[in-house]
């Protein structure tokens, strides 16, 4: 039941936001998105103000639902391949030494599905900066690609008149913002892995040694523990360094022309 459980999760997680958010927003495809988004840039950038206009504030609002719908796939996912790991762990104690396989892969599973929520929290959180992701680079009608040179000129050039502009003041922040929340996730769960990575090894030394499987266990939730932290420290440091250099990480995401 655990793994038609997850299965049905993983094969849901990309269609169900698109079936769920028909109704009030049409059939958004990856194409229409980037041909909507295009225009909802250009007249933000155009009105010089902080509020997102009516075009850019529905978008804004699809794509938070969409990743908020996808943290809730992601956060079930985490349950239950836990549960499941958890469950192939204690049927390789009592039974066939194979289950050792099949409760590693779940366990791994459980690591990658958290990785997913992980990013999906960060868009729901500031889903502007996510969807600044799939920006195409020109439109139909050739707005969008003066805009985007303009955007960089205020981001490279402290001398420009674009430096100042009050919408490029808001993407700033939402780029700050956008790294920000990752580096609170991602700490968070690092000091966690760390602290399991620690419980695992001290239960496995205290083991008794004749209980074989007991202490493979134990070591192999260490090492996948302790890799996981060591990953999360590497995108904790990443992100804090982009959060510090929001310009750059703006430049990077609207691409550097």
């Amino acid at each position: 039941m655990l793994l038609a459980a997850g299965a049905a999760l993983v094969a849901a997680f990309e269609p169900a936001p698109r079936v769920l958010l028909r109704p009030p927003y049409g059939a958004y495809s990856d194409a229409k998105l980037r041909d909507a988004l295009g225009p909802a840039l250009v007249e933000y950038w155009r009105s010089g103000t902080q509020a997102f206009p009516a075009s850019l504030t529905a978008l804004n609002d699809y794509w938070l639902q969409w990743h908020a719908i996808k943290v809730a796939i992601s956060s079930l996912s985490v349950i239950v391949f836990a549960l499941l790991a958890t469950g192939l762990w204690q049927r390789y104690l009592r039974t066939q030494a194979w289950y050792a396989a099949v409760a590693i892969a779940a366990t791994v599973s459980t690591v990658v599905a958290a990785v997913v929520l992980m990013f999906n929290i960060q868009a729901t959180a500031v889903p502007l900066v996510a969807l600044l992701g799939v920006l195409p680079e020109r439109t139909a009608d050739g707005n969008l690609a003066p805009v985007l040179s303009q955007l960089r000129e205020g981001l490279t050039k402290s001398t420009s008149p674009h430096a100042d502009s009050p919408t490029l003041t808001v993407l700033l922040g939402q780029v700050e913002r956008y790294f920000w929340v990752m580096v609170a996730i991602s700490a968070t769960l690092m000091v966690a892995t760390v602290l399991a990575s620690v419980l695992f090894w001290k239960r496995r030394i205290a083991a008794d040694p004749s209980a074989t499987r007991v202490r493979f266990m134990h070591s192999t939730l260490g090492v996948i523990t302790a890799l996981t932290a060591c990953l999360l420290l590497l995108v904790t440091a990443a992100y804090a360094f982009s959060a510090f250099e929001p310009a750059a990480s703006l430049l990077g995401i609207i691409g550097a022309g």
